[in-house]
């Protein structure tokens, strides 16, 4: 089946005090996130990225919480009225992003939230930068990171201070993520050794893991690794 990978502009304007956007967004944006795979379950790889919350300055207490949504929509997508697989996806996205803000009316400013463009995202827009002379450093300190996926043992190296999840996937270890922003629990991990290495729990992951934080889960994605550890995905 053909497909076509699309990104998608979301403005969502909360309402929370300043230490609280943050976590509001995140809970928002979770449950949209959700009731999406519901609605279009046949959409591949949607990945979630979020831009930290500013306010806004005409409408006090009222934070902008910007974020990019990327997927894959094969081109069988339907919807009533919807003309083909792209007008059917944009549609599916916008009633579902209102149906999420109505449902959390409390903590969204209604007049504001919306999807914006969304529009087809080509090949070469997500290519790598051409590399430049590179600028002598010093070589990074490697820590041992021990992971368990799927029955194998992988045993690699990563670079000291490196996102967890960015470091073991680029030494092959195939721990799955959708958003990288905290937001979903794809990349849930559960720490074996070396808890104390790792960086503090933060909010999106007490939002996420709530409980099991305390049997030591966390989010791969959010965790920055200081020193050797051992974990489970």
């Amino acid at each position: 089946m053909p497909e076509t990978k699309y990104g998608s502009r979301i403005y969502l304007g909360v309402l929370a005090e300043a230490d609280a956007a943050g976590p509001t967004a995140v809970r928002v944006y979770q449950d949209f996130l959700g009731r999406l795979r519901r609605a279009a379950p046949g959409v591949k790889d949607l990945r979630l990225e979020l831009e930290e919350p500013v306010p806004r300055k005409e409408t006090p207490g009222v934070y902008e919480c910007w974020a990019t949504l990327k997927a894959v929509v094969p081109h069988d997508l339907t919807r009533d009225g919807a003309s083909n697989h792209r007008d059917a996806w944009r549609a599916i996205l916008r009633d579902t992003f209102q149906a999420t803000c109505q449902l959390n009316h409390e903590l969204v400013h209604h007049t504001s939230s919306r999807v914006e463009i969304t529009r087809e995202v080509f090949p070469f827009e997500e290519e790598a930068p051409a590399e430049t002379a590179p600028v002598e450093e010093k070589p990074k300190e490697m820590i041992r990171v021990k992971v368990l996926l799927g029955g194998q043992v992988y045993d690699v190296e990563i670079p000291k201070d490196e996102n967890l999840l960015d470091g073991v996937n680029a030494k092959g270890v195939d721990v799955k993520w959708d958003c990288k922003s905290g937001v979903c629990d794809t990349c849930q991990i559960r720490v074996l050794k070396g808890m104390e290495n790792l960086s503090p729990v933060n909010d999106r992951e007490r939002e996420m893991l709530g409980d099991k934080i305390n049997q030591g889960y966390r989010l791969c994605c959010q965790v920055t690794a200081h020193g050797p550890c051992e974990f489970e995905h």
